[in-house]
């Protein structure tokens, strides 16, 4: 108890050198605080445009669809199926697709499409695909013979919204069909593969087009967290391998996707490395300035008859304090910043900001407040912390009282 108080004393009779150490401390935990919410935020938002944009957060599949997608891996949605995953609290809606090539023409021109059937009442659930109409509408009803095809495709027939077009291909049981579509609106996601071949149907009708029954590729599912994409998949696992079906996550349908957020990660790190180490040494600079100074205080200590160990453990927690009271300032100042910029993100302009939306992604750079970020900022912080006190608890240890008096 003794040695507390006098850590505690000694912590404020240089309020300056205090300060100037809680500060270091403080600042280092506010810079990892905000640089890893800024990580977080832009690595969410990425990820939910994309999965929004294409595939959903899961799909369920027959196994080894996604490895090789042929209209044969099929199934039907059957009540059990929508029980388990109505029933999950985790999963905010669901919406079935359907995945077929085929060949649309008008006039003299015919050109390869790849033809997504969806649910217009569900789709929104899943993905933003009917916010992205550049042209017209989107689908509206599930029983009209109505398709959206991606602006860049219109363009390359040659036709306009309003016109009818010839829709040809291969149904489930391999006999060759056609029908007459008409086109109500064209969509503009930013990618160009889609835009140029990428066209939309109501499920039912493509079902009857391909004579597929009930039947389904998938049925993709929207969660309001991506933590907890894998618990998901997980806890539909027991009702879907008995019917040979699957979850499947974004990280298996997307793999680029994974890939791209993977090496940002690693290069992210390399930063967060080279910037703390040179925070390190900034909180080191300034424990060792803490102890040094005082190095004639405590060889007067020493001559009186304390021990270098007593002396080392009322500084360890002299220090020991200014670690907590830096992290908790520093929690509160990071914490008070990221919730600014995650109500009011940093909004792109210009020039970046055209060639960012036309890729289908928002404009605006987030921050994050989860949890795993203050987590993160206060193992990085305590280490660095921890390792800058060595030294100068060293340096105590070693001290001499003839020689601590004599410092200068």
């Amino acid at each position: 108890m003794l040695l507390l108080q006098m850590a505690w004393r000694s912590l404020w009779r240089n309020r300056r050198r205090s300060i100037l150490v809680i500060a270091a401390i403080g600042f280092a935990v506010t810079l990892a605080i905000v640089r890893l919410g800024f990580d977080d935020g832009t690595f969410a938002l990425s990820l939910r445009s994309a999965v929004r944009s294409s595939t959903g957060y899961v799909q369920i599949q027959k196994i080894g669809y996604n490895d090789n997608p042929t209209l044969q891996k099929s199934f039907t949605v059957t009540p059990e199926i929508e029980s388990a995953v109505k029933s999950d609290p985790l999963i905010e809606g669901s919406s079935p697709r359907i995945q077929a090539g085929g060949l649309i023409s008008y006039r003299n021109h015919s050109l390869g499409a790849m033809i997504m059937g969806i649910e217009p009442r569900t789709e929104s659930l899943v993905t933003d695909f009917p916010e992205k109409i550049n042209e017209g509408r989107f689908l509206d009803n599930d029983t009209t013979a109505d398709i959206v095809v991606g602006y860049k495709l219109l363009r390359n027939l040659g036709a306009h919204v309003g016109d009818s077009v010839v829709v040809l291909g291969q149904g489930f049981d391999g006999i060759l069909g056609n029908m007459f579509v008409r086109i109500v609106g064209t969509f503009k996601t930013g990618s160009d593969e889609f835009d140029r071949t990428g066209a939309f149907m109501a499920v039912p009708v493509l079902q009857n087009f391909l004579a597929m029954g009930n039947n389904v590729n998938a049925l993709a599912l929207s969660v309001g967290n991506p933590a907890d994409v894998e618990r998901i998949t997980r806890s539909l696992d027991p009702v879907l391998k008995p019917l040979g079906l699957v979850a499947v996550p974004w990280q298996e349908l997307l793999p680029q996707m994974r890939q791209t957020i993977a090496f940002s990660h690693a290069a992210h790190l390399l930063f967060l490395i080279i910037l703390f180490t040179v925070v390190g040494f900034g909180i080191l600079n300034a424990l060792v300035m803490s102890v040094t100074e005082r190095f004639r205080e405590f060889g007067v200590m020493l001559s009186i008859g304390m021990s270098n160990t007593k002396l080392a453990i009322t500084v360890a927690v002299e220090l020991f304090f200014m670690i907590v009271i830096g992290f908790v300032s520093g929690n509160a100042v990071g914490a008070g910043i990221n919730y600014y910029f995650m109500k009011h993100p940093i909004v792109i302009g210009g020039n970046v900001a055209s060639y960012v939306h036309e890729w289908g992604f928002q404009p605006i750079v987030p921050l994050s407040l989860s949890p795993g970020i203050f987590v993160t900022a206060g193992e990085i912080v305590l280490i660095l912390s921890l390792a800058a006190a060595v030294y100068p608890l060293w340096r105590v240890l070693r001290l001499e009282p003839l020689k601590g008096i004599r410092y200068t």
